[in-house]
């Protein structure tokens, strides 16, 4: 099986969102926490993360990324198309 894969450093300022529609069937996120606080919902649950923390989530289903702080937030996010 081949798999595609985006890379992306985000820059969130506070309070902002990064909202995505869901991807093809079988597609996967990993988000690592550069800098700052994020959530990540994903489908129906949610997850709190701080600095030096990752995510791994499924994103054919619709799914957001939200800065929690008062300060910029950044990330590392790596899509997994399949």
């Amino acid at each position: 099986m081949v798999c595609r894969f985006e890379w992306y450093e985000l820059s969130l300022p506070a309070n902002g969102a990064l909202v995505s529609n869901a991807h093809e069937p079988g597609t996967r996120e990993h988000l690592t926490v550069l800098a700052g606080s994020i959530e990540i919902e994903a489908g129906s649950s949610s997850r709190r993360l701080k600095t030096g923390e990752t995510a791994r989530y499924a994103a054919d289903a619709p799914h957001a990324i939200r800065n929690l702080g008062r300060g910029e937030a950044k990330a590392l996010l790596i899509v997994i198309h399949r």
